[in-house]
């Protein structure tokens, strides 16, 4: 039904073909780059992070449009969002260029990568993004504190952040109401409350597979509300489920980097799997 309300007849299972489709090539990815090593992640994760930034740029200038805001690259079925491709890779390589503190204490390692990300984070705003914005920016805090910045730096570092976040509040339309809804409850708060009504329509073991109903209200439920969706066909009982499943991951990832001593590998495990926690 999602798919007839948006111009898509071709199949009412559109948006699940699609999935499989995509399901596809992601594993043969998965396992190939799970078989590179260091050298070989490096150096992906170094082009990968200046042709992301160069496709964001692109998307500024010639991107697609959607719901008034400008992320994506490409018509149709074929568009893609760079930033969702620069994320993984900015982990990586910002995590190796602060790992190289172990070699030359006295490199601006920390200054360059706060360049790098103020340039990403800057480029995402005019889009805008917010969410990513701020993924993006916890990743790199996150990673500095990891690598060993003085508490002293932190902590001007975090006096900034709350006036970044101050200044986007009163500058930023887009930042203002989400700050509003999500602390005060005030502003158009439609998405969300319907998000909510989704999740919980169900009670703890939903109305089963295809059985929801409530979902064909909610907007863009296959993708941003995708897991009010899981609420609503699966119950509360499965949304629990995958949330433990999330932190199993992260406690595994973080218990297997403690053994680690190899300061590129802790820095870009921690990295990705902050963006994957977050």
């Amino acid at each position: 039904a999602i798919a007839e309300r948006q111009g898509q007849h071709m199949h009412d299972l559109n948006y699940l073909f699609r999935q499989l489709f995509f399901l596809t090539i992601a594993l043969p990815v998965m396992l190939w780059a799970a078989m590179r090593d260091k050298k070989q992640v490096l150096k992906i994760a170094a082009w990968g992070t200046v042709l992301g930034i160069i496709a964001l740029f692109l998307v500024a200038a010639v991107g697609t449009e959607v719901n008034g805001a400008r992320r994506w690259l490409g018509p149709g079925a074929f568009r893609l969002q760079p930033s969702e491709f620069l994320k993984p890779c900015f982990a990586v390589a910002v995590g190796w260029l602060l790992s190289c503190k172990v070699d030359d204490d006295r490199l601006p390692l920390y200054s360059l990568s706060f360049a790098i990300t103020l340039l990403v984070a800057a480029l995402l705003m005019s889009q805008p993004d917010f969410g990513q914005t701020v993924s993006f920016l916890g990743t790199w805090l996150v990673l500095v504190f990891v690598a060993g910045m003085p508490m002293r730096f932190v902590k001007w570092l975090a006096a900034g952040g709350v006036a970044v976040v101050i200044t986007a509040y009163f500058t930023y339309s887009v930042a203002r109401e989400r700050i509003d809804i999500f602390l005060f409850g005030q502003g158009d708060a439609f998405q969300v409350e319907r998000a909510h009504a989704t999740l919980s329509a169900s009670g703890w073991i939903g109305t089963g597979p295809f059985a929801g109903t409530a979902k064909f209200r909610l907007p863009e439920a296959q993708t941003d509300y995708i897991f009010s969706v899981i609420g609503e066909e699966f119950g509360l009982v499965t949304c629990a489920a995958i949330v433990m499943l999330f932190l199993a991951i992260i406690v595994r990832v973080l218990t297997r980097l403690r053994e680690e001593r190899d300061q590129f590998v802790i820095l870009a495990g921690t990295g990705l799997i902050a963006q994957f926690g977050g």
